[in-house]
């Protein structure tokens, strides 16, 4: 009896280190947006400047973000512009090199 609380008792410990260890890491990568970035962001969505963001505020927002990226005026976004924005925002957090997965055309799935 002794013995199944003492393995009882190890595998509750190695569960709970195990999901606080998961839990920090989920907390790290949580958000990649630095405090000073996502108040300027909020500052953009926040037009009339009550310190509260409206539906319409959020979407006007993302509306024009959206129109930068739709580079042929189409309405439309292809797989191709959601990468290569991505990859450009990407770059903005290293010194220029590469890092992880590139837009490379060999790995963009064609429709």
């Amino acid at each position: 009896m002794k013995n199944k609380l003492v393995m009882l008792a190890g595998i509750t410990s190695a569960l709970l280190i195990s999901m606080s260890a998961s839990t920090a890491v989920m907390a790290q990568t949580a958000s990649t947006i630095s405090d000073k970035d996502f108040d300027r962001m909020y500052a953009d969505m926040d037009t009339n400047k009550d310190g509260l963001i409206s539906r319409a505020e959020y979407m006007n927002y993302h509306g024009t973000r959206f129109d930068g990226w739709d580079t042929t005026r189409k309405g439309m976004l292809t797989r191709e512009q959601i990468k290569a924005k991505q990859f450009e925002r990407e770059m903005k957090k290293t010194d220029g090199e590469a890092q992880g997965n590139t837009p490379a055309a060999s790995s963009v799935q064609k429709r």
